[in-house]
């Protein structure tokens, strides 16, 4: 007897955030804002900060590592508002499509959760310099540890804050996205460049 099964293909998951975004990055960069607003982004990861400052039992420990995190995450939510311009550069027009269909009121209220406060009128004409400087800041490696240290301290965490587990690594794969991005936009501008001294 023959049944009707489609052919699965095996360790493949299409529809997964990161598989879409593979190839083509600035879609991958449209799904992190279609899924979070600028101030949720911002205001998660202060949440996330202040837990792992919270946890005895986490990476952060010591006086300099909180430090190190504390500047970090304030690099990072520039980094997010650098995205979040070059996201509205890129989608301007499916936004606009987006939001044609909600209420005045929808569209305004919207638009105050999408204000970047960090970053300078300069910074927000040329949000490349950000991102550039974010790379230049900190190393990839140091970059994705101090993610996975962070994701780890609001896992262990166990005071007193009602914190809703479920969603973690949802948004840590948001983050991880961007921080990735960060550092695959700096290598093809550092080989865009290189290609032109060569040919001069």
């Amino acid at each position: 007897m023959e049944t009707n099964q489609s052919t699965r293909k095996r360790f493949n998951k299409p529809w997964h955030f990161f598989s879409q975004a593979g190839k083509r990055p600035f879609r991958g960069l449209r799904e992190v804002f279609q899924n979070y607003h600028l101030d949720d982004l911002k205001q998660e990861i202060q949440r996330w900060q202040q837990l792992a400052l919270c946890n005895d039992q986490s990476a952060y420990d010591e006086g300099c590592i909180r430090e190190d995190l504390m500047d970090f995450i304030q690099e990072l939510q520039r980094l997010m508002e650098a995205f979040h311009m070059l996201n509205e550069r890129k989608n301007r027009h499916r936004e606009r499509k987006q939001l044609k269909g909600l209420s005045k009121q929808s569209r305004q209220m919207l638009a105050q959760m999408n204000i970047p406060v960090l970053l300078t009128d300069e910074e927000m004409k040329s949000p490349e310099n950000v991102i550039n400087q974010f790379c230049i800041t900190f190393r990839r490696s140091y970059a994705q540890m101090e993610l996975l240290d962070l994701l780890g301290a609001v896992i262990t965490y166990e005071g007193h804050k009602k914190v809703y587990k479920g969603q973690l690594v949802l948004f840590y794969e948001h983050l991880y996205f961007l921080v990735r991005l960060a550092y695959v936009m700096r290598q093809r501008e550092a080989s865009t460049h290189k290609k032109r001294k060569e040919e001069f």
